[in-house]
């Protein structure tokens, strides 16, 4: 799990959270699907960044070379920026494994 700037070189990014993934589509669906269990997220594949063997290690290296099915969460900072942010969030991602699992066994 990361964060990332709500604003970027003078642009709002206009997402909550953004589930990265390459070859782990299903996982990276899962994830997302259990998140917009919430209907007032924005919540979207890979944004703000794409995965990339050229600009990230833990995803292609860790997991898709290996076989091993790999996502990374990327949640807005400004919504981490205090205790109740953070439980909350703590909360969703919580729940969003919860559904991750029934939905991959």
């Amino acid at each position: 799990i990361h964060s990332f700037t709500p604003v970027f070189l003078g642009e709002r990014r206009p997402w909550h959270a953004g589930v990265l993934y390459d070859r782990a589509k299903a996982l990276g669906e899962a994830i997302l699907d259990g998140l917009r269990v919430d209907p007032s997220l924005n919540v979207a594949p890979n944004v703000p960044y794409v995965i990339s063997e050229d600009a990230d290690y833990a995803v292609p290296i860790h997991g898709d070379r290996r076989g091993i099915e790999a996502a990374l969460v990327e949640i807005r900072q400004d919504l981490l920026a205090d205790e109740a942010g953070i439980e909350e969030w703590a909360g969703r991602m919580s729940a969003a494994i919860a559904h991750m699992q029934e939905t991959l066994g």
